[in-house]
């Protein structure tokens, strides 16, 4: 055959795969052409926007933290590991005592710890789990408060920005299962009362699991009632207050039978002065709106629109959010970094600021849109800042501390090879390692000491040393500003160490210098010392 004949073949078919890119690429531009112009995105597009990605984001953040646990998370693990070890619900051996708010969390953990999982990893990836899972109803209820358009999904992305939400989900409390289940309830409760009347109210059941892990519960479910009492007495009405009251009712007799009261024992512990309570409060919720910056400004918004057009489901969300907010004011927040109170509020928060920002971009008007989106400009730009700050901060500051305080103190603990009692005030990691006989000295193991006149860390008049010594401590440990371990700090340190018998009966036998000043000082009962009461 000839150079001529050769030169007349057709050129050779490009590669199919590289056809199907072009026409991938043909089709995204031509997507993003028409939403330029002003038309909705697809339902796929907004599938992966307002939560495939969100869901990724989730995950990661999650993961730049996940060293760090919580040392309140090791209560539960405690219990959690005596549960599976056959020992009961107790955290002490023979000591019933609900020193937990958490009770479906702790059951979980101590569920999977008997079937050979350590308490500490499966919290994390049930949190991170529940986190990711949580953000199918944020999307859910979120579209129904204002239908998906142009605009994608603002409170799943809001959320996974959140560090309490991220954060929490690998910290190993049970944050991301309860906002999970409050979340869930809510969609289910707000589909049975618009869209089909006649499905099974599965809203009572999921909010009976929320009362299961935390108490709050009941106060969400409240509201949605408040917003939409045409029916209170339908048959499903009915059916969802009996499969929420059912559950509620068997825990309730469970305590009572199982640790003598109706309430948890934290509950005392953690009240009991409402003007430090209240003026705790205030200062927790005023830091928080700082930290979360201005995505929440568009709540306000929200609320008006809402009241205006009259929408039932805007108004309960935001006195979900609001009501919920005046209750952490209330019982004083805690202690914990970056506002985990606040984890189940913020969703609702989060769902007011995305109704509000995507109506107003759904108006289509130049001036609106221009201002809608330097808006949520700046609100990334603060969200991602504050957002990396905490996760530093995390890290850099409240890991390295508890590594440092509670780490080398339950490691010397455990080397000493004299197993005994240990009073001290920060229980989590120094109880969940040792695995020694814990006297709180905070009274949330301490129904004596919760009952005494004062609020949280101050419960500490008339009877408190007493509480502790009747309890017989091999050791203390005691928070001190000095190395020298003569400047006691917090209130149950200086009341205990300035205590006569204390005094007289404990010397120090380690002091752990911490790297940022300060002490965590271990004293030991000296050999010979009687075990008798203090006098009162």
């Amino acid at each position: 055959m000839g150079r001529s004949a050769m030169s007349t073949r057709p050129p050779a078919a490009p590669p199919s795969a590289l056809v199907s890119l072009r026409a991938w690429l043909g089709g995204a531009l031509s997507s993003l052409r028409a939403w330029l112009g002003g038309a909705p995105l697809s339902s796929r597009a907004h599938l992966v926007l307002g939560l495939v990605l969100p869901m990724m984001l989730v995950a990661t953040n999650a993961y730049r933290v996940a060293s760090f646990t919580i040392d309140d998370a090791y209560i539960s693990f405690r219990y959690a590991r005596n549960f599976a070890e056959g020992h009961g619900l107790v955290y002490n051996l023979g000591e019933r005592v609900e020193g937990y708010t958490n009770f479906l969390w702790t059951v979980l953990l101590g569920v999977f710890a008997a079937l050979g999982a350590r308490p500490e990893m499966t919290a994390k990836v049930l949190g991170v789990v529940c986190a990711c899972a949580a953000l199918v109803p944020l999307y859910r209820i979120a579209k129904r408060l204002a239908p998906l358009g142009w605009a994608p999904c603002l409170a799943t992305w809001l959320f996974a920005s959140s560090f309490l939400q991220t954060g929490y989900a690998v910290f190993g409390l049970e944050s991301p299962l309860f906002v999970l289940l409050v979340l869930l309830g809510t969609d289910r409760f707000l589909v049975e009362e618009h869209d089909d009347a006649e499905v099974f109210p599965w809203s009572g059941p999921l909010f009976a699991l929320a009362a299961l892990t935390r108490p709050e519960a009941p106060l969400f479910l409240l509201l949605l009632y408040v917003w939409h009492p045409d029916r209170p007495f339908s048959r499903r009405s009915l059916l969802r207050l009996a499969t929420f009251a059912l559950p509620v009712i068997a825990h309730l007799a469970f305590r009572r039978a199982y640790y003598g009261g109706f309430f948890p024992n934290t509950l005392t512990a953690k009240t009991g002065n409402l003007e430090q309570q209240w003026n705790g409060g205030v200062d927790y919720l005023r830091r928080y709106v700082v930290h979360a910056g201005p995505a929440l400004w568009l709540g306000i918004a929200a609320v008006a629109i809402a009241f205006v057009r009259k929408r039932r489901e805007g108004l309960a969300i935001a006195s979900i959010a609001l009501t919920f907010g005046l209750y952490v004011v209330l019982v004083g927040g805690d202690w914990m970094p970056y506002y985990r109170f606040l984890a189940p509020a913020e969703p609702f928060a989060f769902l007011l600021v995305d109704a509000a920002a995507r109506t107003i971009a759904e108006r289509r008007e130049r001036a609106a849109a221009v201002a809608i989106a330097l808006f949520m400009v700046l609100v990334a730009f603060t969200r991602v800042g504050s957002l990396r700050q905490a996760q530093r901060d995390i890290l850099d500051k409240d890991k390295a501390f508890w590594d440092d305080a509670a780490g080398r103190t339950a490691a010397w603990l455990s080397g000493h090879d004299k197993p005994g009692p240990v009073a001290i005030a920060d229980i989590g990691y120094v109880g969940y390692a040792t695995n020694f006989p814990i006297v709180d000295m905070l009274g949330l193991l301490a129904p004596e000491i919760a009952r005494l006149p004062g609020g949280y860390t101050n419960k500490t008049g008339a009877g408190y040393a007493a509480a502790i010594f009747a309890r017989a401590p091999r050791y203390a440990v005691i928070i001190s500003s000095s190395v020298d371990c003569k400047n006691p700090t917090v209130p149950s340190s200086r009341v205990l160490h300035g205590h006569p018998k204390f005094r007289a009966e404990f010397a120090v036998a380690e002091t752990i210098r911490l790297r940022g000043g300060g002490a965590w000082c271990i004293y030991e009962k000296k050999s010979g010392a009687e075990t008798r009461p203090a006098p009162r």
